[in-house]
Formats: structure tokens, sequence, C-alpha cells
């Protein structure tokens, strides 16, 4: 009896893979897609995020102009101006004797 030889292990591999390239191929185009789409995905994820914290900074923006708006608006009030002029400044309104018109050119 005379012993057969068996081809060894990495040369059968390699002859399969010589043999099936295309399946070989194929599975790494699915490979290198399906790492694409994770990469994309984790990406709008990222950006997703992002924009959900402009839009909150945004909010809380236009609520502190409203707010500052209706500050000022408080703050010039007529009434008030008088308030503080009368109280802090001792200033009286005029009768119409004391007025005085001065005339244009």
């Amino acid at each position: 009896m005379k012993p057969s030889r068996v081809p060894g292990l990495l040369s059968v591999m390699f002859t399969d893979l010589r043999q099936h390239w295309m399946l070989v191929l194929l599975c790494m185009a699915i490979v290198i897609s399906a790492l694409g789409v994770i990469y994309i995905s984790h990406s709008h994820r990222l950006l997703t995020m992002e924009r959900d914290q402009l839009l909150s900074q945004r909010d809380d923006l236009d609520i502190e102009y409203r707010h500052l708006q209706i500050e000022q608006n408080t703050l010039t009030e007529h009434n008030r101006v008088e308030r503080i002029a009368e109280q802090q400044l001792d200033m009286v309104r005029p009768e119409g004797k004391q007025e005085v018109l001065v005339p244009w050119q």
C-alpha cells in the first residue's frame, strides 16, 4: 500500500478561493456596505443630536429676547418715567402760565 499524499489545508483554501472568487468578492462587498451603513447611521444620529441642541438654544434665546422686550417696555412706560422724575429729581409739570413757546425760525 502506497501512502497517499493529502493536500495541505492552506492549499485547499487557496484553491477554493480561486474557484469561488465571485462569492468572496460579494461577501467583501456586503461587509463593506454594512460598515458604511453603520458609519452613516452614527453620523446621522450625531447630527440630529446637535440639531436638537441648537434648536433648544434658539428657543432659550427667543424666550430671553421676549423677556427683555417686556422689561424694556416696562422701563419706558410714561407713568414710570414721570414718577421717577417727580420722586428722584423733584421735577414738576409746569402750569400753563409757566410754559414758554420758543418761536421756530
